[in-house]
């Protein structure tokens, strides 16, 4: 299983009064590197303060990017219906409701198990063994960061997000025309 590459970069803005900030992205450090902006979609939240040295990143010093948070699930719900391991877990449920839950969490693997809600994604209906396509829900009490850490969202979905991101074009290559992508330069 593959781990999405989560790191913080710092932003300078060279050309206003705001102070220097640090952004938790999950883009690429080359595509990071080439100082065409970063489009909001990759940036999955921002450092509140300053850390001191040795310290981490925590719930309470870290506010999640809603833009982020909506292009993941968006992502989660276009592609889920597709990955393997939700559609096996479809056919294991039959009927009723699939939660997609964040890999993150304590809690043990098998049929029954206790999850926390914000350890919970969102949820498609199941019908005859198959997610119903349109059917997610997002869960708006998932966090993206908790005492366990960042969100995981499995292999498959995280290659879904990662793609879907790579798609989306740096600010410096974007068309002149309006576009309903957000970008932090």
């Amino acid at each position: 299983m593959t781990k999405l590459q989560i790191g913080v970069i710092r932003i300078d803005f060279h050309d206003s009064d705001e102070e220097s900030k640090d952004y938790v992205t999950c883009l690429d450090p080359e595509r990071l590197s080439r100082g065409s902006g970063i489009p909001a979609e990759g940036i999955i939240g921002v450092i509140l303060r300053p850390l001191e040295a040795g310290e981490r990143i925590t719930p309470d010093n870290f506010a999640a990017n809603t833009v982020f948070v909506d292009f993941m699930q968006d992502v989660i719900a276009r592609r889920g219906p597709y990955i393997k391991d939700l559609i096996a877990e479809a056919g294991r449920v039959r009927e009723g409701t699939l939660y997609v839950v964040d890999q993150r969490t304590r809690a043990p693997q098998g049929s029954v198990r206790e999850i926390l809600t914000d350890d919970i994604f969102g949820e498609f209906d199941v019908k005859d063994g198959k997610i119903v396509p349109g059917s997610y829900r997002p869960n708006p009490k998932h966090y993206l960061l908790s005492a366990d850490g960042f969100f995981q969202l499995g292999a498959q979905l995280e290659d879904c997000l990662l793609d879907v991101l790579a798609k989306i074009p740096d600010p410096d290559d974007a068309p002149d025309v309006k576009s309903p992508t957000t970008f932090i330069n």
